[in-house]
């Protein structure tokens, strides 16, 4: 199973890296990717990774947050006006067997048109703006609405990794995970 982790410039570090060790530590095989072309990306904080691949065709896809709430000129706001980043989800949601965000990338999805009429969850100080994408806002950790599996802000994304890993291989492969990151399961 292939899971694509979206990076932009302005993305926040754990809502990244935090779905990626658990994964990758439950055997999946994980990779980031750029929305336009293999390179450099920055994050919000300034850590510079060399992404090798791009978004494209992949089982299931993690959409990360930052610099929503402070309309930071790089991050998840910035990719929202671009467009470029929503049209490319909506156009893999058909292929993909889930697409899941932790933060304020679920306002990604929302621009995508991919919660639409669904439950969801975000970063609290989001959660209005999220309703306006005719969403029915829930104030928990995750929220799996089928093939839309969205986390709350930052350590959520721990949840949500532990979620699909329990989804995708099972509550034993999960629990080992937790065990060997020191994680209590909420």
């Amino acid at each position: 199973m292939r899971i694509d982790i979206v990076v932009f410039d302005g993305f926040d570090e754990l809502d990244v890296f935090g779905p990626f060790e658990v994964l990758s530590i439950a055997g999946l095989d994980v990779r980031l990717v750029a929305v336009e072309r293999p390179g450099p990306v920055t994050s919000m904080r300034g850590v510079e990774l060399r992404v090798p691949d791009v978004l494209g065709p992949a089982d299931g896809v993690i959409v990360p947050g930052g610099g929503w709430l402070n309309r930071a000129a790089e991050g998840a706001w910035a990719q929202a006006q671009r467009g470029e980043l929503p049209a490319k989800l909506s156009a893999l949601a058909p292929s993909t067997r889930w697409m899941a965000s932790v933060c304020t990338g679920a306002l990604l999805l929302a621009a995508a048109g991919l919660l639409t009429g669904r439950r969801a969850t975000t970063n609290r100080n989001a959660y209005d703006e999220l309703r306006g994408y005719d969403v029915t806002v829930l104030d928990e950790r995750v929220v799996d609405d089928g093939d839309r599996v969205t986390a709350g802000a930052l350590t959520a994304g721990l949840d949500l990794g532990l979620w699909l890993t329990e989804r995708e291989l099972g509550a034993a492969t999960a629990n080992r995970v937790a065990t060997a990151i020191e994680y209590a399961r909420a």
